[in-house]
Protein backbone atom coordinates (compact mmCIF):
# COMPACT_ATOMS: atom_id res chain seq x y z
CA UNK A 1 0.00 0.00 0.00
CA UNK A 2 1.84 3.33 -1.04
CA UNK A 3 2.60 5.92 1.87
CA UNK A 4 1.44 9.15 2.00
CA UNK A 5 4.95 10.40 0.57
CA UNK A 6 3.96 8.55 -2.56
CA UNK A 7 0.83 10.17 -2.71
CA UNK A 8 1.88 13.37 -2.73
CA UNK A 9 4.82 12.89 -4.86
CA UNK A 10 2.10 11.58 -7.70
CA UNK A 11 0.07 14.97 -6.96
CA UNK A 12 3.51 17.29 -7.31
CA UNK A 13 3.88 15.21 -10.75
CA UNK A 14 0.71 15.47 -11.95
CA UNK A 15 0.82 19.41 -11.32
CA UNK A 16 4.09 19.93 -12.76
CA UNK A 17 2.52 18.20 -15.83
CA UNK A 18 -0.52 19.97 -16.00
CA UNK A 19 1.11 23.29 -15.84
CA UNK A 20 3.56 22.24 -18.63
CA UNK A 21 0.69 21.41 -20.70
CA UNK A 22 -0.72 25.12 -20.03
CA UNK A 23 2.52 26.35 -20.63
CA UNK A 24 2.60 25.00 -24.06
CA UNK A 25 2.35 28.23 -26.48
CA UNK A 26 -1.74 28.66 -28.31
CA UNK A 27 -2.51 27.30 -31.71
CA UNK A 28 -3.21 29.79 -34.02
CA UNK A 29 -6.92 29.50 -35.19
CA UNK A 30 -8.60 31.41 -37.79
CA UNK A 31 -10.46 34.68 -36.10
CA UNK A 32 -14.23 34.40 -37.18
CA UNK A 33 -17.84 35.87 -35.52
CA UNK A 34 -18.61 32.27 -34.62
CA UNK A 35 -15.01 31.82 -32.91
CA UNK A 36 -14.72 35.41 -31.26
CA UNK A 37 -15.44 34.39 -27.85
CA UNK A 38 -12.53 32.06 -25.99
CA UNK A 39 -13.23 29.79 -22.98
CA UNK A 40 -10.33 28.61 -21.15
CA UNK A 41 -10.31 27.21 -17.41
CA UNK A 42 -7.95 29.02 -15.28
CA UNK A 43 -5.77 26.65 -12.73
CA UNK A 44 -5.46 28.88 -9.05
CA UNK A 45 -9.34 28.82 -8.06
CA UNK A 46 -10.94 26.42 -10.95
CA UNK A 47 -12.66 29.11 -12.58
CA UNK A 48 -13.65 29.74 -15.85
CA UNK A 49 -12.56 33.05 -17.60
CA UNK A 50 -14.35 34.23 -20.95
CA UNK A 51 -12.27 36.48 -23.58
CA UNK A 52 -14.47 37.90 -26.39
CA UNK A 53 -12.15 38.96 -29.22
CA UNK A 54 -14.79 40.60 -31.43
CA UNK A 55 -12.95 44.34 -31.36
CA UNK A 56 -10.03 42.09 -33.57
CA UNK A 57 -12.83 40.53 -35.76
CA UNK A 58 -13.04 43.01 -39.23
CA UNK A 59 -16.65 44.42 -38.15
CA UNK A 60 -18.92 43.74 -35.37
CA UNK A 61 -20.89 40.63 -35.16
CA UNK A 62 -24.23 42.85 -34.91
CA UNK A 63 -25.08 46.33 -35.36
CA UNK A 64 -25.49 48.37 -31.72
CA UNK A 65 -25.47 52.01 -30.41
CA UNK A 66 -27.20 55.44 -30.28
CA UNK A 67 -27.17 58.05 -33.36
CA UNK A 68 -28.06 61.21 -32.72
CA UNK A 69 -29.82 63.35 -34.99
CA UNK A 70 -31.46 66.87 -34.67
CA UNK A 71 -33.86 67.18 -38.19
CA UNK A 72 -36.44 65.32 -39.26
CA UNK A 73 -35.73 64.68 -42.51
CA UNK A 74 -32.61 63.78 -41.81
CA UNK A 75 -33.64 61.34 -38.69
CA UNK A 76 -36.98 59.68 -41.16
CA UNK A 77 -33.57 58.98 -43.93
CA UNK A 78 -31.00 57.31 -41.42
CA UNK A 79 -34.30 55.23 -40.24
CA UNK A 80 -35.46 53.96 -43.70
CA UNK A 81 -31.75 53.47 -44.45
CA UNK A 82 -31.37 50.38 -41.18
CA UNK A 83 -34.95 49.63 -41.12
CA UNK A 84 -35.91 46.00 -40.38
CA UNK A 85 -39.15 43.96 -39.71
CA UNK A 86 -38.40 44.56 -35.52
CA UNK A 87 -37.79 47.81 -35.98
CA UNK A 88 -40.30 50.17 -33.62
CA UNK A 89 -40.55 54.12 -33.63
CA UNK A 90 -41.58 56.16 -30.45
CA UNK A 91 -42.84 59.83 -29.82
CA UNK A 92 -42.16 61.00 -26.53
CA UNK A 93 -44.12 64.26 -26.17
CA UNK A 94 -43.12 65.12 -22.58
CA UNK A 95 -39.20 65.27 -23.95
CA UNK A 96 -39.56 66.48 -27.54
CA UNK A 97 -37.83 63.11 -28.87
CA UNK A 98 -38.33 60.38 -31.44
CA UNK A 99 -36.46 57.27 -30.54
CA UNK A 100 -36.17 53.79 -33.37
CA UNK A 101 -35.36 51.02 -31.61
CA UNK A 102 -33.83 48.31 -34.35
CA UNK A 103 -33.87 45.56 -33.01
CA UNK A 104 -37.04 45.62 -30.38
CA UNK A 105 -38.82 42.19 -29.81
CA UNK A 106 -40.08 41.43 -32.99
CA UNK A 107 -43.62 39.32 -33.89
CA UNK A 108 -43.82 35.48 -32.26
CA UNK A 109 -42.50 36.86 -29.26
CA UNK A 110 -38.73 36.67 -30.39
CA UNK A 111 -36.41 39.06 -28.08
CA UNK A 112 -34.30 42.21 -29.42
CA UNK A 113 -31.51 43.23 -27.37
CA UNK A 114 -32.88 46.98 -27.92
CA UNK A 115 -29.17 48.13 -27.95
CA UNK A 116 -29.28 49.83 -31.60
CA UNK A 117 -31.31 52.68 -31.97
CA UNK A 118 -31.44 56.15 -33.75
CA UNK A 119 -32.58 59.05 -31.43
CA UNK A 120 -34.47 62.48 -33.18
CA UNK A 121 -33.65 65.30 -30.37
CA UNK A 122 -36.03 68.18 -31.63
CA UNK A 123 -33.73 71.20 -30.56
CA UNK A 124 -35.84 74.77 -29.97
CA UNK A 125 -35.35 77.43 -32.73
CA UNK A 126 -33.16 80.20 -31.57
CA UNK A 127 -35.67 82.95 -32.20
CA UNK A 128 -38.41 81.04 -30.52
CA UNK A 129 -36.18 80.51 -27.56
CA UNK A 130 -35.70 84.10 -27.36
CA UNK A 131 -39.58 85.35 -27.32
CA UNK A 132 -40.12 82.61 -24.72
CA UNK A 133 -37.11 84.11 -22.51
CA UNK A 134 -38.80 87.55 -22.15
CA UNK A 135 -42.58 85.79 -22.60
CA UNK A 136 -44.85 87.87 -19.44
CA UNK A 137 -42.33 89.38 -17.90
CA UNK A 138 -42.11 93.83 -18.44
CA UNK A 139 -38.90 95.07 -19.49
CA UNK A 140 -37.84 98.80 -19.74
CA UNK A 141 -38.67 100.28 -22.50
CA UNK A 142 -35.09 100.30 -23.44
CA UNK A 143 -34.88 96.69 -23.20
CA UNK A 144 -38.43 96.06 -24.66
CA UNK A 145 -36.99 98.44 -27.96
CA UNK A 146 -34.07 96.20 -28.26
CA UNK A 147 -35.95 93.10 -28.21
CA UNK A 148 -38.32 94.58 -30.55
CA UNK A 149 -35.09 94.97 -33.11
CA UNK A 150 -33.67 91.78 -32.67
CA UNK A 151 -37.03 89.98 -33.29
CA UNK A 152 -38.41 92.13 -35.87
CA UNK A 153 -37.46 89.45 -38.58
CA UNK A 154 -40.13 87.27 -36.75
CA UNK A 155 -42.90 89.60 -36.76
CA UNK A 156 -45.34 89.59 -39.06
CA UNK A 157 -48.46 91.89 -38.15
CA UNK A 158 -48.28 95.07 -37.94
CA UNK A 159 -45.35 94.77 -40.24
CA UNK A 160 -41.61 94.50 -39.24
CA UNK A 161 -42.03 98.91 -40.31
CA UNK A 162 -44.31 99.66 -37.95
CA UNK A 163 -42.79 97.84 -35.07
CA UNK A 164 -39.21 99.13 -35.33
CA UNK A 165 -41.06 102.67 -35.59
CA UNK A 166 -42.64 102.06 -32.17
CA UNK A 167 -39.15 100.40 -30.59
CA UNK A 168 -37.64 103.97 -31.87
CA UNK A 169 -39.89 105.67 -30.19
CA UNK A 170 -39.63 103.80 -27.04
CA UNK A 171 -35.29 104.54 -27.46
CA UNK A 172 -36.32 108.00 -28.04
CA UNK A 173 -39.22 108.44 -25.09
CA UNK A 174 -36.66 106.30 -22.63
CA UNK A 175 -36.03 109.38 -20.12
CA UNK A 176 -39.90 110.20 -20.82
CA UNK A 177 -42.07 110.60 -17.92
CA UNK A 178 -45.49 108.51 -18.47
CA UNK A 179 -48.31 109.50 -16.76
CA UNK A 180 -51.41 107.01 -17.93
CA UNK A 181 -52.74 104.90 -20.30
CA UNK A 182 -56.06 103.61 -21.55
CA UNK A 183 -57.61 101.35 -24.34
CA UNK A 184 -58.84 102.61 -27.61
CA UNK A 185 -61.91 101.91 -29.56
CA UNK A 186 -59.60 99.61 -32.18
CA UNK A 187 -57.69 97.51 -29.28
CA UNK A 188 -54.90 99.58 -29.27
CA UNK A 189 -52.98 101.07 -26.13
CA UNK A 190 -52.73 104.38 -25.99
CA UNK A 191 -49.81 105.93 -23.45
CA UNK A 192 -49.76 108.94 -22.75
CA UNK A 193 -46.16 111.41 -21.86
CA UNK A 194 -44.55 113.92 -20.59
CA UNK A 195 -40.43 115.15 -20.52
CA UNK A 196 -38.31 118.12 -20.18
CA UNK A 197 -36.60 119.06 -23.08
CA UNK A 198 -33.74 122.14 -23.45
CA UNK A 199 -35.96 124.28 -25.94
CA UNK A 200 -38.47 124.85 -23.74
CA UNK A 201 -40.34 123.63 -20.17
CA UNK A 202 -41.76 120.45 -21.03
CA UNK A 203 -43.35 118.62 -23.66
CA UNK A 204 -46.13 115.56 -24.04
CA UNK A 205 -47.49 113.67 -26.48
CA UNK A 206 -49.42 110.36 -26.67
CA UNK A 207 -47.80 107.39 -28.17
CA UNK A 208 -50.16 104.48 -29.76
CA UNK A 209 -49.16 100.90 -29.79
CA UNK A 210 -50.92 97.60 -30.87
CA UNK A 211 -52.55 95.52 -28.18
CA UNK A 212 -51.13 92.80 -29.61
CA UNK A 213 -49.19 91.34 -32.29
CA UNK A 214 -48.11 88.44 -34.39
CA UNK A 215 -44.86 86.57 -35.06
CA UNK A 216 -44.15 84.14 -36.90
CA UNK A 217 -41.51 81.48 -35.72
CA UNK A 218 -40.89 77.59 -35.58
CA UNK A 219 -40.72 75.82 -32.30
CA UNK A 220 -38.25 73.16 -33.28
CA UNK A 221 -35.26 73.76 -36.12
CA UNK A 222 -36.34 72.16 -39.11
CA UNK A 223 -39.92 72.98 -38.99
CA UNK A 224 -41.43 75.76 -40.85
CA UNK A 225 -42.80 78.90 -39.16
CA UNK A 226 -46.32 78.92 -37.51
CA UNK A 227 -47.97 82.22 -36.50
CA UNK A 228 -48.50 83.05 -32.72
CA UNK A 229 -50.02 86.04 -31.19
CA UNK A 230 -48.64 87.78 -28.57
CA UNK A 231 -50.97 90.00 -26.69
CA UNK A 232 -49.00 93.76 -24.73
CA UNK A 233 -48.66 94.15 -20.95
CA UNK A 234 -47.69 97.25 -19.31
CA UNK A 235 -47.65 98.79 -15.84
CA UNK A 236 -46.56 102.45 -15.10
CA UNK A 237 -45.47 103.00 -11.44
CA UNK A 238 -44.52 106.31 -10.42
CA UNK A 239 -44.00 107.94 -14.21
CA UNK A 240 -42.12 104.19 -15.15
CA UNK A 241 -43.25 102.28 -17.99
CA UNK A 242 -42.79 98.40 -18.02
CA UNK A 243 -44.21 97.02 -20.86
CA UNK A 244 -43.98 93.45 -22.21
CA UNK A 245 -45.91 90.78 -24.06
CA UNK A 246 -47.58 87.10 -23.15
CA UNK A 247 -47.63 84.54 -25.65
CA UNK A 248 -50.90 82.81 -26.56
CA UNK A 249 -50.37 79.36 -25.04
CA UNK A 250 -46.84 78.74 -26.15
CA UNK A 251 -47.13 75.17 -24.76
CA UNK A 252 -49.78 74.30 -27.26
CA UNK A 253 -47.95 75.59 -29.93
CA UNK A 254 -45.01 73.10 -29.25
CA UNK A 255 -47.31 70.81 -28.72
CA UNK A 256 -48.64 71.03 -32.22
CA UNK A 257 -45.41 72.06 -33.43
CA UNK A 258 -44.37 68.22 -32.05
CA UNK A 259 -47.63 66.72 -33.45
CA UNK A 260 -46.84 67.85 -37.20
CA UNK A 261 -43.08 65.95 -36.38
CA UNK A 262 -44.93 62.65 -35.78
CA UNK A 263 -47.27 62.77 -38.86
CA UNK A 264 -44.61 63.91 -41.30
CA UNK A 265 -42.16 60.99 -39.87
CA UNK A 266 -45.41 58.58 -39.56
CA UNK A 267 -46.13 59.37 -43.54
CA UNK A 268 -42.44 58.89 -44.13
CA UNK A 269 -41.35 55.80 -42.36
CA UNK A 270 -41.86 52.49 -42.74
CA UNK A 271 -42.94 51.59 -39.23
CA UNK A 272 -45.75 52.71 -36.61
CA UNK A 273 -45.04 56.21 -34.80
CA UNK A 274 -45.92 55.11 -31.54
CA UNK A 275 -46.75 57.81 -29.13
CA UNK A 276 -44.93 57.18 -26.04
CA UNK A 277 -41.12 56.44 -24.20
CA UNK A 278 -39.11 54.07 -25.86
CA UNK A 279 -38.49 50.39 -24.19
CA UNK A 280 -35.67 50.44 -21.71
CA UNK A 281 -32.95 48.07 -22.24
CA UNK A 282 -32.39 45.55 -18.99
CA UNK A 283 -28.78 44.66 -19.32
CA UNK A 284 -28.10 41.05 -18.46
CA UNK A 285 -26.35 40.31 -15.38
CA UNK A 286 -23.19 38.36 -15.45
Amino acid sequence: MPDDTTDQTAAVVADLQRRADEATPPQPFDLTPEKSVVVRTLRNDERIDTTDLERMLDQPRRPRGTALLTEPSDFAAYVNRLHTASTTVWADQDHSQVTATFNDHSNGYTAGWRDHEAVLKLKRDEDWKAWIRRDNSLMSQEDFAEHLEDRAHTIVNPDTATMLEIALTFQTRRNASFSRGSRLDSGDVQLSWSEETKAKAGASGRLEVPAEFTIAVAPFVGLPATEVTARLRWRIREGQLGIGYRLDRPDLVERQAFADVRQMLAGALEAPVLLGSAPVLHHLEH
